[in-house]
C-alpha cells in the first residue's frame, strides 16, 4: 500500500493508488507517492525527506 501526498492542500491518503479527486480539498489534484519505501528512512509509512 503507498502514502499519497496531494500537492495542493497536503493531505495524506494511503492506498493501493491516489485517488483522481482529493477527499479533503475535493478537487482533482497531482498527488506525490511519499511511501517509505528504502531501508533509509528507518521506518515505515512517509518518508519525511518527501514532504
Amino acid at each position: 500500500m503507498g502514502e499519497w501526498k496531494c500537492k495542493k492542500c497536503g493531505y495524506t491518503v494511503k492506498e493501493e493508488t491516489p485517488p483522481e479527486e482529493c477527499p479533503f480539498c475535493k478537487e482533482k489534484c497531482e498527488f506525490v507517492d511519499v511511501t517509505c519505501y528504502i531501508p533509509d528512512c528507518g521506518k515505515t509509512g512517509s518518508d519525511n525527506r518527501l514532504a
